[in-house]
């Protein structure tokens, strides 16, 4: 059975702060913004981030990730009058065409086609109402206290709205959906309607303008303004960003990556320790783990070790003989080989 052993690291420096952040409110052009680790929840930036403000296409995450939860993404969809019965951007649904709900959900993320979402929550709840109710009860298991969800669209309806804080919280859990990943991920992609193929485009230029956003929903109405919610991964860090209201969401979003990656600190670590060595010329052997991790924080680096109580001669330096595990707030971030750092020889008794 392995054994654990927990080590809180040490450090030289006792007191570590966060870099400072350089940005000021006045220089994103966002009503309300918010930058967090999707890993973590940690913020690294926040601009009127509990404002509740309508949210316009963004919506579509909560609705994609809902399909996506819902184990039919291969199922074929009949589409109805009442699912294109809609306004805004559209992926071009007629009635009686055929669809499955992978590509309805391709469809609502890429060109954010508002008959795509409603076509996927008709199919899945039998109504808008319905839908909508899922929706708000999936956003109070994130904890999204400060969102209603009306539209599975995001057109303005009633007093659909959400925070930046909300949405950021929403997305980070919806990238942890390997389906939905994959799908906001998408620069273009290929649906088929009827048997008939049909290539979209994602409208979140971020996907071909910076090399570690790994996904983002546009949205817009008159009464939102430009709405842009992303996500970008560097050194193994997932930040989300949310902007809503921001006439220059483009450069904000590429402004505040660049000013919160730089937060992180890129941290060696490393360790030793003797295991029990069984029936050879030593009694123990020296074992050693390597490896890096890149955080906000190195006082909340802790690092468990799995090794065996004892070990068999023979030993070759190399050889594998625990975990170790690294955690950053309780959380794995990372885990590594502990390998024997010297041979042990077989111990041959003579023969008498």
């Amino acid at each position: 059975m392995l054994r654990r052993f927990s080590l809180l690291f040490a450090f030289l420096f006792v007191f570590v702060s966060l870099p400072h952040f350089s940005l000021s409110a006045a220089e994103i052009s966002a009503a309300s913004a918010v930058v967090i680790d999707a890993d973590t929840m940690e913020v690294l930036y926040e601009k009127n981030a509990d404002e509740k403000r309508p949210i316009a296409s963004t919506t579509k995450i909560m609705s994609a990730l809902i399909a996506c939860e819902s184990g039919k993404l291969s199922d074929t969809v009949n589409i109805t009058w009442e699912m294109v019965n809609t306004q805004g951007s559209l992926l071009g649904l007629r009635v009686d065409d055929k669809i499955t709900l992978y590509d309805l959900v391709v469809g609502m993320i890429l060109p954010s086609g508002n008959d795509a979402a409603n076509a996927t929550a008709i199919y899945l709840s039998g109504s808008i109402e319905a839908f909508a109710a899922e929706m708000n009860k999936k956003a109070a298991q994130f904890g999204m206290t400060d969102s209603l969800f009306v539209t599975p669209s995001g057109l303005d309806e009633g007093d659909h709205h959400s925070t930046a804080r909300d949405m950021a919280v929403l997305t980070a859990n919806a990238l942890n959906n390997k389906d939905f990943a994959e799908i906001f991920a998408m620069s273009s992609a290929d649906v088929n309607i009827n048997g008939e193929t049909l290539t979209v485009y994602n409208h979140n230029r971020l996907l071909n303008e910076l090399d570690c956003c790994i996904g983002g929903k546009t949205g817009y109405t008159d009464k939102a303004g430009r709405c842009l919610v992303s996500a970008a991964r560097q050194n193994g860090n997932t930040l989300v960003c949310v902007t809503l209201g921001a006439p220059d969401d483009w450069n904000d979003h590429k402004k505040l990556y660049e000013e919160c990656f730089a937060k992180y600190e890129k941290m060696p670590v490393s360790g030793s320790l003797e295991v029990a060595a069984v029936g050879g010329t030593k009694n123990t052997v020296k074992c050693e783990y390597s490896g890096e991790v890149s955080v906000l924080n190195k006082n909340l680096v802790t690092v468990e070790l799995y090794a065996y109580p004892f070990v068999y001669c023979p030993v070759n330096e190399g050889d594998k003989i625990g975990k170790a595990v690294i955690k950053y707030k309780e959380k794995e971030i990372l885990s590594v080989d502990i390998t024997a750092r010297e041979s042990a020889e077989y111990y041959y008794a003579e023969s008498k």
